[in-house]
């Protein structure tokens, strides 16, 4: 019985949170429309990534394209549609008479009166019976196109995230880099005084002296990987970083 209950709360538990899981994303918000100001300088970033990608106007292009197809669908039948109109001489100039032997005149005149002209149309019923599958296909492919700008959009979210968070991580590491440099040199300096006084032997120098040299090293290090970072978000918006920052902190 104890099992029964515990199973039930788990099903109305489960059916309760479901339409939790089944909620739609809104794609404005994934990246900030362009006529739209961002929240901070990281959804900045992603919309300038966004709006400055020759690839993903590529998509936007075959958007565009495919709504076009749904419109020459729905105007696709008129092709089909045949029209013919029959005219003769009688109709085109009522005065001429034809005068057939054995006829009399009046007889002739009465005979080619009407019709005046003759007009038919047709049209292909399998156009007809066809025209809903392809507008219906032709919308599943505005439907496609709309869901690869969306995966686009989470994808280039999520690339610059990555790439501004790395940056992030490089700008820290420099600052505590720079930080050890500094502390290096002082030891060295220190060190260099001590033994220029006899305080201190030349294996103090040296360690000193390698300390600083890899304090150095890793500040080049350090500051490559920064410069490199920005370069990789810089692939993606278009502009310089720093243009970046002023231009966003100009419109806040």
């Amino acid at each position: 019985m104890q099992n029964l209950q515990k199973g039930l709360f788990i099903l109305i538990s489960f059916l309760i949170s479901s339409p939790c899981f089944s909620q739609k994303i809104d794609f404005d918000r994934v990246i900030t429309p362009s006529e739209m100001r961002t929240r901070n300088f990281k959804e900045y970033l992603i919309q300038l990534a966004w709006n400055n990608s020759p690839e993903n106007e590529v998509l936007s292009f075959e958007k565009g394209l495919r709504e076009f197809e749904v419109k020459a669908e729905k105007k696709d039948w008129m092709d089909d549609v045949k029209f013919s109109i029959n005219l003769n001489e009688n109709n085109l100039n009522p005065d001429t008479i034809y005068v057939v032997p054995g006829n009399n005149l009046s007889s002739v005149n009465q005979t080619n009166l009407f019709p005046i002209f003759n007009f038919n149309a047709t049209v292909s019923l399998g156009t007809l019976s066809n025209r809903k599958n392809k507008i219906g296909m032709a919308k599943q492919r505005v439907k496609i196109a709309e869901s690869n700008i969306n995966q686009k959009k989470l994808n280039v979210r999520m690339e610059i995230l990555k790439r501004y968070e790395t940056f992030l991580m490089f700008e820290e590491t420099l600052k505590a880099v720079i930080q050890a440099e500094e502390n290096a040199n002082q030891a060295l300096i220190l060190v260099t005084n001590l033994f220029k006084a006899d305080k201190a032997t030349f294996k103090d120098y040296n360690v000193a002296s390698i300390s600083y040299n890899s304090a150095v090293e890793k500040r080049i290090k350090a500051n490559a990987e920064l410069k490199i970072s920005q370069y990789l978000i810089e692939e993606m918006i278009g502009i310089s970083f720093e243009k970046a920052k002023i231009v966003r902190n100009n419109i806040q």
